[in-house]
């Protein structure tokens, strides 16, 4: 049964691994103009409060903002021309999502080097607790024995 356990966990981390591909490579359903909109105001920035997206604010330049992008859906913008179009106007911390490829492979790196870590420590530590590795492992003598006994006879006591 033991030897059955890293083969299940690699299948099965396999088998995860390409679920997750699957998802992120399923092309997107095409979407309305005005689902498109939210989309787009989700993703920005709001400039006044700065921690909501353009799409959850409710201040007033939100809401130019979510009008502005109105207009240029209208116009035929595409989705990137219009975020290049506010990233050009207030720079790229307009952006909710980090554009840098580094940010988006960080956290997974950080994980898989958290795992990794977490897996050599515990075949490390199994091997040391069960004493492989250790052939000087101290064995206590007849004399400690009896000491140890003695001492927990007098702890009863």
């Amino acid at each position: 049964m033991k030897g059955l356990a890293l083969p299940v966990a690699a299948a099965a981390l396999l088998a995860l691994g390409a679920l997750v591909l699957l998802e992120v490579l399923r092309p997107a359903p095409a979407l309305s103009p005005s689902e498109q909109a939210q989309q787009i105001a989700s993703e920005l920035r709001c400039p006044d409060c700065q921690s909501l997206s353009v799409a959850e604010s409710h201040t007033d330049a939100a809401g130019a903002i979510r009008a502005q992008i109105g207009e240029l859906l209208a116009q035929g913008r595409t989705v990137d021309e219009i975020k290049q179009h506010f990233v050009d106007r207030y720079g790229e911390w307009i952006l909710l999502a980090p554009t840098a490829a580094f940010a988006w492979w960080l956290p997974p790196l950080v994980v898989g080097a958290a795992l990794a870590l977490l897996t050599a420590w515990l075949f490390t530590g199994r091997r040391a607790w069960h004493g492989a590795g250790e052939p000087n492992a101290a064995v206590p003598t007849a004399g400690e024995r009896q000491r140890i006994r003695d001492e927990i006879e007098q702890l009863d006591a």
